[in-house]
This record gives C-alpha cells, structure tokens and sequence, in this order.
C-alpha cells in the first residue's frame, strides 16, 4: 500500500480511541515523511465515540495509498488494536506509535536502518517543550520514557517507541489482550526468553506530548491495574508480593523524604531545580504512588466481580 505500488517494508501502526487531535497530529507527521522505504500507517480504532474516526477517514481519502482506517471494537484495549494492526499489516518491520506523538521526516527510514541487524527494539522518546515550560512539563522530561533503562534493566521496550521483526511476533505470538497496562513489558519478556536480541537505538527519536497532572493520574492508574493484572495472570513470570504495601502505595509527607526525592530527582536529571519545582516533583510522586494503588485495588475488585 505504497505511492509506489512496492510491498511495504515497515507497517506503522497506530491505535487510537477518542483522540481527534492527537491522531491528527500523529498522521500528518507520518503521511509527510521525505524517505525512500516503502510503508503503510494502519490505524486501529478501538471504538471511538466522537469524531476520531472522521479525523483518520479524512487522511484515508487523501492517501488511499499510504493509509488505511480499520476497526476494533470489540475488545476494549490498546493491545487488542494494535493486534488487529498486527494481523493486518503488511510489512516485515512492524513499528508501533501512539496517537498523540510526533516522528521526524526521514523516520521510516531511519527505523528501516535500526532494524537492519535487529530484531526488537525501543527508540528514543523526548518530551516536548522546556522544562522552564513550569513544574509539570520539568518532571515529564525527568520521569517520563526512560526507554533505555527498560530495555537493558527490565527487557522490554513500550509500545509508543517499538519496533520488531515479524519473525518475532510469529515466533513468540501477540500481545496479551487482557491487559490494561504491561501488556507490553510481558511480551518483550517473552522475546527476551525466547532468545531474540533486544536494542536501544537513540539515533531513531520520536515526540510525546507533556502530560498533564490528569493525563499523569491516569496514566498512573492504568499502571497499577497493570500490575495486578500481570501477577494475576503470569504469577510464576512475576511478583506475588502482598498487593498493598503501605509503603508502596501511600503518601510520605516527611522532609527527609523531600530531601531523598530531590537529590535523587536532581541526580537523574543532571541539573538543580528551584525548591517551587522540587516540591511540585515530591507531590505528583506522591500522586504517582496512590494512583497506582487506587489501580490495583480497582482491577482486584474487577477481577474478584468477574468470578
């Protein structure tokens, strides 16, 4: 599904539910990329309500070549649409990107060379705008997609910034429906046990947008239902640690912990921040922290409702 009627080399794919503007935002970056390797850009609507379909209709009309609209209805989640892209796809490359980011104009390309002598790899992620920008956006470029750390720490890269072989999907099989987060961390688990080399390649960089203390509460809760998802489905893969730890999962108001939380924050940034943002970086940790329990407590109330 190439201008020139070549079989594509890289399927791009990109799932998306009640996102008109990130998607347009995503599909105007990759619909005016400058480069040579033959592509397609599926997108996978998970049910979308309100005008997200109409938005990618309208880039299928303009590029019948390039871009093709198909539909996931029936189950709702992120890994289910991208394995509706996956079954659909074309290419030997299958490289995932989220409906909100932004790629460079030679990015087919450049995954294209990554993926020359690879087979699963995780790409470089920045966030956009400054951290002089204020409080928030700073502690997205501190916390936010530290790709090369899950890849080499944790074997796994999340789907936003992935690509991989086919032959690694038709070896190791798809992602896990089921899940809500971590989908994509138990499936570059079971790449890593199957023996396929796992890369970081910093030279390919896509764009997120900062999210906002919402989108970060959201994110955060989504994670959490994640966890208990993955203990409860792969409990010999992972933890079986008591589900709620005090520790893990409520405030610690304290200035000792202000202090460790700046330094460590600080650390990992390479800069000093002024006390103002340092305090706003403690309290959306704190957030992070009960967020993620509100998340595994929901999906365990879910799963004990489903019984």
């Amino acid at each position: 599904m190439t201008a020139e009627g070549a079989a594509p080399t890289v399927s791009v794919i990109v799932p998306v539910y009640d996102d008109p503007e990130g998607v347009d935002r995503t599909l105007r970056t990759l619909t005016e990329q400058a480069v040579s390797t033959p592509y397609e850009v599926l997108v996978v609507d998970n049910g979308s309500t309100d005008r997200t379909p109409a938005v990618v209709a309208s880039y299928c009309r303009a590029r019948p070549d390039l871009v093709e609209l198909l539909v996931e209805d029936e189950i709702q989640g992120s890994y289910a649409a991208r394995n509706a892209g996956i079954e659909r796809a074309s290419g030997e490359i299958l490289a995932f990107v989220d409906a909100d980011m932004r790629v460079g104009p030679a990015w087919v390309d450049d995954v294209a060379a990554a993926m020359q002598s690879a087979e699963y790899v995780g790409f470089d992620v920045q966030i956009e705008g400054r951290p002089e920008d204020g409080p928030v956006v700073a502690f997205n470029h501190v916390s936010e997609f530290p790709i090369e750390r899950y890849v080499e720490e944790e074997q796994f890269a999340p789907t936003c910034c992935l690509a991989v072989r086919r032959e690694v999907v038709e070896t190791v099989g798809r992602f896990d429906e089921r899940f809500r987060s971590s989908g994509d961390l138990e499936f570059g688990r079971r790449v890593h046990d199957a023996g396929f080399e796992q890369a970081f390649d910093p030279s390919v960089t896509m764009y997120h947008p900062p999210r906002s203390v919402r989108e970060l509460a959201e994110k955060y809760v989504r994670i959490g239902r994640g966890l208990s998802q993955r203990r409860r489905y792969y409990p010999d893969r992972f933890d079986r640690h008591p589900l709620f730890t005090p520790a893990n999962y409520l405030p610690t108001l304290s200035p000792r912990k202000l202090r460790d939380s700046a330094t460590d924050v600080q650390d990992r940034a390479g800069t000093t921040f002024p006390l103002r943002t340092l305090c706003v970086f403690y309290a959306l940790e704190q957030l992070q922290k009960a967020c993620m329990g509100v998340g595994r407590l929901a999906d365990s109330v879910a799963a004990a409702d489903a019984r």
